[in-house]
């Protein structure tokens, strides 16, 4: 007799951050994409403003660990406050509320992309959109670190963040919406809803919410309403 498979498991391992002067943060993350990881946790909290600002970094992949080679000026100060400002992009947000068919499709084109979620059927999945297509789809144990990796992902290609829009399988945090604030994120759309806190600071920054964004008449949360 054959032994059954073994069920499937979400890939999950503690993954280190340091400088010059120890830990910055420990990760509970799907231990891939790294260096996306790192460079869009320092962009996303406002701990650096670019690439060229948080400096070389080195990966073990074995360690679990990514290094920062260089002190990085006040790396360690406070995460900075999200912005405050008008609505971004709004002909962009009434488009996609208006045409609920838009955002399912651009859900189903990311989950296509979703190797790990089909493996495994258990992985937060987010997508990065630009023009209404499809350009970056990450996958993470952690909805935050899939932000992250997708902040990451844009940074270290060159790509400007403003106006663009995020999709999510998980909830949206006030972690999460701030992350979109301080990248110049219009949209973050999610199949779950946002938090009281995040659509407090997502209202202020001028970003739009999107909650139950795969159902036929979704929850559009506008900076202002």
């Amino acid at each position: 007799m054959k032994d059954a498979a073994a069920p499937p498991l979400a890939p999950e391992a503690i993954v280190e951050l340091h400088d010059p002067a120890g830990v910055l943060v420990r990760w509970h993350c799907t231990p891939e994409g790294l260096d996306e990881l790192a460079i869009g946790w320092l962009i996303g909290e406002g701990r650096a403003p670019s690439v060229a600002a948080a400096g070389p970094i080195e990966v073990d992949g074995l360690a679990r660990r990514v290094r920062l080679t260089a002190p990085v000026a006040d790396l360690r100060r406070p995460v900075t406050t999200p912005p405050e400002g008008p609505p971004r992009f709004p002909h962009l947000t009434d488009a996609l509320a208006e045409h609920p068919g838009t955002i399912r499709e651009l859900f189903q084109a990311m989950f296509d992309r979703a190797a790990l979620r089909e493996l495994t059927g258990g992985l937060h999945t987010g997508a990065l959109v630009e023009h209404r297509e499809v350009v970056c789809v990450r996958e993470d144990a952690s909805r935050h670190c899939v932000v992250d990796k997708l902040v990451g992902h844009a940074a270290l290609a060159g790509r400007s963040l403003e106006g663009a829009v995020i999709l999510l399988s998980g909830r949206i945090s006030g972690a999460i919406a701030a992350k979109a604030a301080r990248t110049g994120v219009a949209v973050v759309a999610t199949m779950s809803i946002p938090t009281t806190l995040a659509a407090e600071i997502a209202g202020r920054a001028g970003v739009t919410l999107i909650g139950r964004a795969r159902a036929a008449a979704p929850h559009v949360y506008r900076p202002g309403s």
